[in-house]
């Protein structure tokens, strides 16, 4: 597990869990999850940020450094409910 930064600390209070399989932090009552990259490049600022933007709740917001493709975000979806 990456070791616990304030980033990821935030993250852990605002409901997300770590997954080592997809290496992401994951949300899935706001359908939202942060790839370890992305929470790596960006800082605290934008961590926060991106946590507290609203979400319909319709469709998962994946926060990365590079698009996903269309097969893996498919994947994701259908594994994460």
């Amino acid at each position: 597990m990456p070791r616990l930064t304030d980033k990821t600390r935030r993250l852990t209070e605002a409901g997300y869990a770590y997954n080592f399989d997809r290496m992401m932090y994951i949300n899935r009552l706001d359908k939202k999850a942060f790839s370890v990259e992305f929470i790596e490049d960006h800082p605290e600022s934008e961590i926060q940020k991106r946590i507290q933007e609203k979400n319909d709740g319709a469709n998962w917001r994946f926060y990365t450094n590079w698009p996903i493709a269309q097969g893996i975000e498919r994947e994701l979806r259908r594994v994460l409910g």
